[in-house]
């Protein structure tokens, strides 16, 4: 493939200072040994090399993953240290959900530097539970929250004398237990309905690449009680029918709007701009409209080249032959409801924690990728939850509920939504600890009389 020098472009770097606060830290607190070896494993498990096997040999499902688990907070490192000094591999869309932490911490770095203890949590996170950033970078953000309103924070180790919160905060006469509780980014149901939805179309695809289709496909019934088969046997027969955009539909399982991808459209912008792959902007040359909160699957045929050095995610489209591009949601109650996460588990664990006459804190956090509709039930849940939950008038004070949503756009490297809901309060506690109570999004940020999942996704 062709490969094209860095030397021929002005990439700027390390452009964003508060970002690099928190990476330099992190970076004194690994050896330059172990990151090493963590980081050639990152880059040998998200390598795309270009493949020249038969094409449509693998399922769309056993495609290259980009995202590391096992070592969360190293794959985090990585996706902030491209971001700074390897702009060409930076991966935007799993990036926007973590170089806003990052900028975040940075912003009040100093302040973040007083809290008793935090040194030893990152510690921990980077050697002994590498698996669990999201969770301990929340609790990372909610100390300096209160550090920011002015109270004495102060975390607690872990494992000394059983049970208790993650922090202890003072300010006066007041003190509070603080435990926290971050939702895994997303429920098992959507990653399984994910798997499901890429295998249909992998029996589909090469129709829909040779014919340039763009489809949008609502579904009303569950994924998982349809044949794998199911859209390539509603479709085969039809697609090939269709010269101009139209929709088919089959009653009350599915509606399809067909339409076409611009190919000569997306090469006249291919030859002027480099498009990474994959890559939002990508997304929306295929698909013509934001793709962040939709189910989207795309293929294609195209020439590639690679910018700067080695074949780790730095490759581009300069030249597009065929390319297919599909919207999938999925309307069906029992869907809706299955990903309408509640947090019974949070609370009760958090409840847990707490111990004493100090009074309990608690803040829950969750992301918001499944859209408006499952929003609106999840939080219906959470308000009876919380409602029928007779102990947290003994024991809790205040309940901070987070809820946040990254983007990643092609005119932005990142964009950041944050929606904070104070559940309960305590009838006899007094005015609210925390007068600016967001995590991410910047102090005195403007903010509409609007949960942000009922806005439009940024173009």
């Amino acid at each position: 493939m062709i490969r094209i020098p860095l030397s021929k472009f002005n990439i700027p770097l390390d452009q964003d200072k508060d970002v690099l606060k928190t990476y330099n830290w992190l970076m004194t607190l690994i050896s330059k040994e172990d990151w090493l070896v963590r980081k050639t494993d990152i880059e040998k498990r998200i390598t795309i090399e270009n493949k020249t096997s038969t094409p449509f040999s693998d399922p769309l499902d056993k495609g290259t993953l980009l995202v590391i688990k096992d070592d969360q907070i190293g794959w985090y490192l990585y996706l902030a240290e491209t971001f700074l000094k390897e702009p060409q591999k930076y991966e935007s869309i799993q990036g926007s959900r973590v170089i806003p932490i990052f900028k975040r911490l940075g912003i009040d770095f100093d302040l973040l530097m007083t809290i008793e203890g935090v040194e030893q949590k990152i510690k921990v996170l980077l050697k002994k539970r590498r698996a669990e950033a999201d969770a301990i970078l929340f609790e990372i953000l909610t100390a300096l929250t209160w550090a920011r309103n002015g109270w004495f924070v102060k975390f607690l180790e872990e494992g000394k004398g059983g049970k208790s919160p993650d922090l202890l905060v003072a300010k006066g006469k007041r003190k509070y237990q603080v435990e926290c509780k971050r939702q895994m980014k997303t429920a098992a149901y959507t990653y399984e309905e994910t798997r499901k939805r890429q295998v249909m179309l992998s029996h589909l695809n090469r129709e829909l690449l040779f014919g340039n289709f763009l489809l949008d496909i609502t579904f009303h019934v569950e994924l998982h009680t349809l044949a794998d088969t199911y859209l390539k046997d509603l479709l085969s027969s039809k697609l090939s029918g269709f010269k101009v955009p139209g929709k088919i539909s089959d009653p009350n399982i599915a509606d399809i709007v067909v339409a076409f991808v611009d190919i000569k459209k997306i090469n006249k912008h291919l030859q002027s701009y480099y498009v990474k792959y994959p890559s939002p902007q990508l997304n929306l040359l295929i698909g013509e409209k934001a793709a962040d909160n939709y189910a989207f699957t795309s293929g294609m045929y195209a020439n590639f080249l690679y910018l700067g050095d080695g074949v780790v995610n730095n490759q581009y489209v300069h030249q597009l032959a065929n390319a297919y591009g599909v919207f999938i949601k999925c309307d069906a109650p029992e869907a809706i409801n299955a990903k309408a996460r509640d947090i019974k588990k949070q609370l009760f664990s958090a409840l847990e924690q707490f111990s004493g006459a100090d009074g309990g804190v608690i803040h829950i956090g969750m992301e918001t990728f499944d859209g408006p509709e499952v929003e609106k039930e999840r939080f219906l849940k959470i308000s009876d939850t919380l409602k029928n939950t007779g102990v947290m008038a003994k024991k809790l004070k205040w309940a901070y509920l987070h809820f946040f949503q990254s983007y990643s756009t092609p005119i932005e490297t990142w964009a950041f939504d944050e929606t904070v809901s104070t559940i309960f309060q305590h009838p006899i506690d007094g005015d609210p600890p925390l007068t600016a109570n967001f995590l991410v999004v910047p102090d005195g940020a403007a903010i509409e009389n609007l949960s942000h999942w009922e806005r439009p996704l940024p173009e």
